[in-house]
């Protein structure tokens, strides 16, 4: 029997693959739990559809990424912190760095800032954002004294 997987199965394949199975194993098992669909044409084209629309939304979204790292390749952000002697009392933390962008419209998460290790001294730090797997950015932080 045909069936279209409407879920990744690690056993059988990943989400809109087209596989064979015995007739049992899809009536009792995959169909009940709503894993897979009968293959008709109907359905089919429906996948089909679904990847297009699929593809062309991360196609949208790598591109708002990639003018976003294109945008923020030079920008410099200043932080001010309470601090003695150039040491800060607390840290600066990826979440703070992120929390800054988004005061200043930048769609950028805590997860997208890479730092080693929080930031503890005042200075002038280089700091790497990774906005997707392959598109990376980078920017100045300048933490002061408040």
């Amino acid at each position: 029997m045909k069936i279209i997987l409407l879920q990744d199965i690690k056993s059988l394949g990943k989400k809109g693959d087209s596989k064979d199975v015995s007739e049992g194993y899809a009536r009792n098992f995959l169909f009940p739990k709503k894993i897979a669909v009968l293959a008709t044409e109907v359905a089919i084209k429906n996948v089909e559809e679904k990847r297009k629309k699929e593809v062309e939304e991360k196609q949208k979204e790598t591109a708002k990424l990639t003018e976003l790292a294109h945008i923020l390749k030079d920008k410099k952000i200043v932080l001010k912190y309470k601090a003695k002697k150039g040491k800060l009392f607390g840290s600066v933390s990826a979440r703070d760095i992120a929390k800054e962008l988004e005061k200043e419209n930048y769609n950028v998460s805590e997860k997208m800032v890479k730092l080693k290790d929080p930031i503890k001294k005042i200075g002038t730090y280089s700091v790497k954002l990774e906005l997707a797997p392959n598109i990376i950015s980078q920017i100045s932080l300048s933490i002061e004294e408040a």
